[in-house]
């Protein structure tokens, strides 16, 4: 039965590799993989002798239609990244939407991620997190992205480059402020693996100094807000006549109430009882 099986490498320390995965590149006809040769480094060193194909971001769909096509005749395929579990901001979506559409068995041979390595290794809260990937590269995009993450109350796990790492420090501590917890973690798994916890400021003056932060892969973990995102008098009381509307005052005074400073008590006081005051 033709299978495409997305399988997690090791992020740093091969031995990391788990026997599932050994089994199943061996098994397959091909491996779809970012850069072949990274990739065929890790297959000889594991045995593997399995025929890589080039599979990334520039990846035509003539390409993938054809991966698509041998799937349908039966082979079967691995996706893996350079490192880590596939599809985590790399290629591989559009061939696993497609082959689930054809009813194709798709499964997940799990291992390393850089993603969760961090986000457990930094001390912060791992009740709810969100990834957001690699950040963008112009500073008119980082600050707008940086603002839409202000209020944002879950752990928020990041990938940047070391060359923009400095930068990025800097701008979470502008945006973010200086007391929020942020954690670096780089080079997980590696020899010289270092993970630094502390207020955005502290890291900020430390990655300044310390030229080794700078180098080698990393991930950016920070601490949710731990305040609401407050909106105008004026933007509250139209929410609130809209949902009084669909759900009546007591649900309109409790959802305003989590964009508000406000109890939902005190937002019933303001706009439900003046309303009928007149």
């Amino acid at each position: 039965m033709s299978t495409l099986y997305l399988v997690s490498t090791p992020i740093g320390n091969k031995l990391d590799i788990s026997l599932r995965a050994q089994n199943v590149l061996s098994s397959v006809d091909f491996i779809l993989c970012e850069d072949t040769k990274k990739s065929g480094i890790l297959l000889k060193d594991i045995g593997v002798k399995n025929k890589l194909i080039s599979y990334h971001d520039h990846t035509n769909v003539s390409k993938v239609n054809h991966f698509l096509k041998l799937l349908k005749e039966g082979a079967s395929l691995a996706i893996i990244s350079d490192a880590g579990t596939p599809l985590i901001s790399d290629p591989g979506y559009e061939l696993v939407a497609k082959a689930i559409d054809e009813q194709i068995k798709v499964t997940s041979i799990p291992g390393p991620s850089a993603v969760i390595s961090g986000l457990i290794s930094s001390g912060l809260s791992t009740n709810s997190f969100v990834f957001e990937g690699y950040v963008p590269k112009k500073m008119g995009q980082l600050e707008e992205f940086l603002k839409n993450l202000k209020y944002e109350m879950k752990t928020i796990v990041l990938f940047e480059s070391p060359k923009r790492i400095e930068r990025l420090l800097q701008m979470i501590v502008k945006i973010l402020g200086p007391k929020r917890k942020v954690s670096l973690a780089k080079e997980l798994t590696k020899k010289f693996e270092r993970v630094i916890t502390d207020e955005a400021k502290e890291i900020h003056e430390l990655i300044k100094i310390d030229e080794t932060l700078k180098k080698g892969e990393i991930v950016i973990v920070i601490e949710g807000s731990k305040e609401k995102q407050h909106f105008s008098v004026e933007h509250q009381k139209v929410l609130f006549e809209e949902i009084q509307k669909l759900n009546g005052t007591k649900a309109a005074s409790k959802i305003v109430s989590k964009i508000s400073s406000k109890t939902s008590k005190e937002i019933y006081s303001i706009f439900a009882e003046s309303k009928n005051d007149k």
